[in-house]
């Protein structure tokens, strides 16, 4: 593959192409980068896309391992191959066909990529989607109107993409999933359901 068959980067957000270009940012043109020290340099250019669900001064190192999966795997269609050159499990660097790759679309990278912008959540859609399924759900719209949790266990689990009879385990999750994209979005109101409906089922709401 030449550096002209190499995919240019894409329009929007994502993690294959910030790791690419966070490895030139440390350096990796011309030594040997440690994962781990790549990780690092990309969650500052993104920290709202890389960091843990529940703390988000931290960088999640499943996401970043994915993310150069991504980028090392051919199957991906986000792959770059090519731009890396690896030395054991733990060591990068760019190749000559990499180094091109990030200076011919510096300004593009830059412009998405940069310390001093803020480069959004890869969790917005599905935030948008958890936000529109649950307020839209029978469940929700009867709690606005009436002040009262839905006690039919089937209205809830249409709320929260679940089942009536779904492990007390699935629930949480789905409660917590649906509980950080309210955060996150500012939502306070969906976020006050949220616990309600979740103080509720810990009381042992009805199995109805």
């Amino acid at each position: 593959m030449t550096t002209a068959q190499l995919r240019s980067p894409s329009g929007q957000h994502n993690n294959a192409d910030l790791i690419v270009w966070a490895l030139h940012l440390c350096g990796g043109a011309e030594r040997w980068v440690d994962v781990e020290e790549l990780y690092l340099k990309a969650f500052e250019l993104a920290p709202a896309r890389l960091a843990w669900r529940t703390r988000e001064d931290l960088p999640d190192y499943k996401k970043c391992a994915k993310a150069l999966q991504e980028v090392e795997d051919e199957k991906s269609t986000r792959h770059l191959l090519p731009a890396f050159m690896k030395q054991g499990a733990y060591e990068r660097r760019l190749s000559v066909k990499g180094l091109a790759w990030c200076e011919a679309h510096a300004e593009h990278l830059t412009d998405l990529y940069s310390s001093t912008r803020v480069v959004p959540s890869a969790s917005s859609q599905d935030d948008a989607r958890h936000l529109k399924t649950l307020t839209a759900s029978t469940a929700y719209r009867s709690w606005e109107a009436s002040g009262a949790i839905s006690t039919e266990r089937w209205k809830l689990a249409e709320a929260f993409r679940c089942r009536a009879n779904s492990p007390d385990a699935t629930w949480q999750a789905r409660l917590d999933e649906h509980l950080f994209s309210a955060r996150r979005n500012g939502h306070g109101e969906a976020e006050r359901f949220i616990e309600l409906v979740r103080t509720y089922l810990n009381d042992g709401g009805t199995q109805s």
